[in-house]
């Protein structure tokens, strides 16, 4: 099978706007192990200097998803200075090949520590669709039979139908409504959880409507976790773009006039002091212990800046 050229990989990754971080950044992984593979080695400065060039247009193909920065940056760290163009990208395969292996150790882990904190709800409301609390919640409902997942559809590209459907595939029951409706219906749930496609000093990214939904269910006293590995923090000097990457105003209706203006936000910031515990594989981490994990972390040189 012929391989998709990198430009229009490139392209495809960045249009994506129905996976989840884990699944984009797999799919990044790829890229990465076949253009490494491919690659013709060189001195090490011009061999480093090709591998931080194609990280930098992978991460600016899906700037807010902290685990496909952190694939690349910590691949770069791991090549470090190595000295001849051959060992750095013998290096640079030798991680990215066992990435794959490692994430699913991680993510193993993180269900273990989600079920054992999420073992007391039995209604527990979501937003949007992340792999990682599907998967979570699939394994919540193996011991506790009463559980009931409140979700939305998910506009524009209704991942929330897809998030349902999977749930409902593995016995959850599942009550599905419109994205509003979630406001209305925190009254009857017990908790607030979703994914992130990443987290830094600035907040937690996600869809568009987290930020409002956390508020809210803060003044209804809910708790609200986030799940994610640890590949989801950004190191502390990493600077989100100011405004998050958007849609195509065509995904929610055809733009016929110049009088209407069409805003296809993908994302929004939640600010951390709304998070009540973010839990990754190492367990869950409270404000403090999560502003310590993200200040422990460095970007590498060559990934600052535009």
């Amino acid at each position: 099978m012929s391989r998709t050229p990198w430009r229009t990989a490139l392209d495809q990754l960045r249009r994506d706007n129905r996976s989840g971080a884990s699944e984009i950044t797999l799919e990044a992984l790829h890229m990465l192990v076949d253009a490494v593979g491919d690659s013709v080695t060189r001195s090490a400065d011009a061999y480093r200097s090709w591998l931080v060039r194609v990280s930098r247009e992978l991460v600016a193909a899906q700037p807010a998803m902290a685990s496909l920065f952190r694939l690349v940056n910590d691949m770069l760290w791991e090549v470090g200075e190595a000295p001849t163009g051959e060992q750095m990208r013998h290096a640079a395969l030798t991680y990215l090949q066992d990435y794959q292996a490692r994430m699913e150790v991680a993510l193993g882990a993180l269900e273990q520590r989600a079920v054992a904190y999420l073992a007391d709800y039995a209604q527990i409301m979501t937003y949007s669709r992340s792999a990682t609390v599907v998967r979570a919640l699939r394994a919540l409902r193996q011991g506790n039979r009463n559980l009931r997942i409140y979700c939305s559809e998910g506009r524009p590209a209704l991942e929330g139908q897809v998030l349902a459907s999977e749930l409902v595939w593995a016995d959850v029951d599942v009550t599905l409504g419109v994205d509003m409706a979630l406001f209305g219906w925190l009254g009857e749930v017990q908790a607030l959880v979703v994914g992130a496609d990443s987290i830094s000093a600035a907040g937690v990214v996600n869809k568009i409507g987290t930020a409002p939904l956390m508020q809210a269910a803060a003044e209804w006293g809910l708790p609200r976790i986030v799940l994610c590995t640890g590949n989801k923090l950004l190191p502390g000097d990493y600077v989100l773009p100011q405004e998050l990457r958007g849609g195509d105003p065509e995904e929610i209706m055809p733009v016929s006039s110049k009088h209407l203006t069409v805003r296809n936000a993908y994302f929004d910031v939640t600010p951390l002091e709304l998070v009540s515990t973010v839990i990754t594989e190492r367990g869950p981490l409270a404000h403090p212990e999560l502003l310590a994990e993200l200040e422990s972390l460095q970007t590498y040189p060559g990934l600052r800046g535009k």
